[in-house]
């Protein structure tokens, strides 16, 4: 029986129903060892063009790369004693219970105990559900559970008001999923040093005294999500700055965060969610080469600089309700498969997109008062979704745009109001949808006229004063 990842693959080409090759593009694909990307092992999905013609992906080719992992057995108990169930420690005396025990065959939920510390479980290495360390107001650490190793659901850390720090996480080799949530003294990840490729998913939330992350010091790669959001203290990003690869990644909500640096990250796979960071000034990836899915940078107020010099491929780009952003600057992007959209930034000056070819999806330039013109998408030759430009009240013209070629999608053009003509999309052609023109005062309706009869607008044409 072939692998499942070998199905899946069949099954996303047989639907893609043509072969790459007629576009200059090639898929290859490769077996994937056990290891940082696949902790079960899989298949590595490697996507590019075929430069030499040769009909081979050449690894000098390759301009993306997927994993499709294999699934992990279940966590089982594996000898020795056992207790089924669910196993709630309320008091001394409960844990006191488990000192013999190697295994749970369900849930451990530790809640409401009034110790401070309590003495190391020298047996227990598995629970196969969930461990939830919950609302114990005095417990300072979690050492006594620094033998755990498999853990089958999630380790929840919630609302344990005097603890210290992770000491006794450490350890963990296997668990589904970490979260580190409302623990009111906790002032960093202190614990968590053994973390350096991580296959979990890892929450950090609403930890209101967590100044920054020490303890995440050594981690290289994470091949799930790595999510801090809603710690109010948090300062710096530091310890994340031996980060190259992360699965998805998201900061948002910290409101003491002033800038995001991460040296050497050079690839998300799935998403990059900065968003509501009320200090944040600048964000900062100058290694990042590869962005599988979308970046959403969302309602940071005082974000001056978004800066990704050496950003490749992207499957898109929304920025939004950044009311201090100047700049974007992401020079060798060359293709998005994805949105692009720019919307209630006020302040928007600079956008550097030298390099960009094609927009998978909609390219949407809305309330960005200050941008004076398109110079920075020079080379942008197709826009497959819509092209929807309003509200840009310092645009005269199209300038910049010259080598767009065609919209797939709808073209609409509200609200600009210095807009007075279409100089700059000399080489247009190609409306795929309708074209609506509408609410530009100082654009003459005769130029607007003009414009859509020298073009093929396959839906419908609407010029409006």
């Amino acid at each position: 029986m072939a692998a499942p990842w070998r199905l899946i693959l069949a099954l996303v080409l047989a639907a893609c129903g043509a072969d790459p090759r007629e576009s200059g593009g090639l898929v290859r694909v490769d077996s994937e060892p056990e290891g940082e990307h696949c902790e079960a092992g899989g298949a590595s999905i490697l996507t590019g063009d075929d430069i030499d013609g040769d009909g081979y992906l050449d690894n000098e080719e390759v301009t993306s790369t997927q994993y499709v992992c294999n699934g992990l057995d279940e966590v089982q108990c594996s000898g020795g004693t056992v207790l089924t169930g669910t196993v709630t420690i309320a008091s001394a005396a409960d844990w006191l219970a488990l000192d013999k025990v190697n295994c749970i065959d369900g849930d451990l939920l530790v809640a409401g105990l009034s110790e401070e510390n309590l003495p190391v479980l020298q047996a227990l290495e598995i629970v196969t559900g969930d461990v939830i360390i919950a609302a114990n107001t005095k417990l300072r650490t979690l050492e006594a559970l620094g033998r755990l190793r498999w853990v089958g659901g999630t380790y929840l850390v919630q609302g344990n008001d005097s603890l210290g720090d992770l000491v006794g996480m450490g350890g963990l080799d296997r668990v589904f999923a970490i979260n580190i949530i409302g623990n009111t003294r906790l002032p960093n990840l202190h614990g968590l040093e053994a973390f350096v490729n991580l296959h979990t998913t890892l929450a950090i939330t609403n930890n209101v005294a967590l100044e920054d992350l020490s303890g995440l010091h050594n981690l290289v790669t994470s091949n799930r999500a790595l999510t801090i959001r809603s710690n109010p203290r948090l300062a710096n990003l530091t310890a994340l700055a031996g980060l190259r690869a992360v699965s998805a990644l998201e900061i948002s909500g910290n409101g003491g965060l002033p800038t995001i640096d991460l040296p050497q990250l050079d690839k998300v796979d799935f998403r990059l969610l900065i968003n509501t960071n009320a200090v944040l000034t600048s964000v900062s990836l100058p290694m990042l080469t590869t962005l599988g899915g979308f970046a959403q940078l969302d309602g940071n107020g005082a974000l001056v600089t978004i800066d990704a010099p050496q950003l490749v491929t992207s499957g898109g780009l929304l920025v939004t309700n950044d009311t201090s952003l100047v700049s974007v600057t992401m020079p060798k992007l060359t293709f998005m498969t994805g949105d692009v959209d720019f919307t209630l930034v006020p302040q928007l000056a600079t956008l550097d997109f030298s390099q960009l070819v094609s927009i998978g999806g909609r390219l949407v330039v809305k309330s960005a008062p200050e941008l004076h013109s398109f110079t920075g998408f020079g080379n942008l030759l197709t826009i497959g979704g819509q092209l929807f430009v309003a509200s840009c009240n310092q645009l005269a013209s199209f300038a910049g745009l010259g080598a767009l070629t065609q919209v797939s999608g709808d073209m609409t053009v509200t609200g600009n109001a210095q807009l007075a003509s279409f100089a700059g999309l000399e080489a247009f052609t190609i409306v795929g949808e309708d074209l609506t023109i509408s609410a530009n005062p100082m654009l003459p309706p005769a130029t607007a006229t003009a414009f859509a009869a020298g073009i093929t607008v396959y839906g419908s044409t609407t010029i409006a004063p």
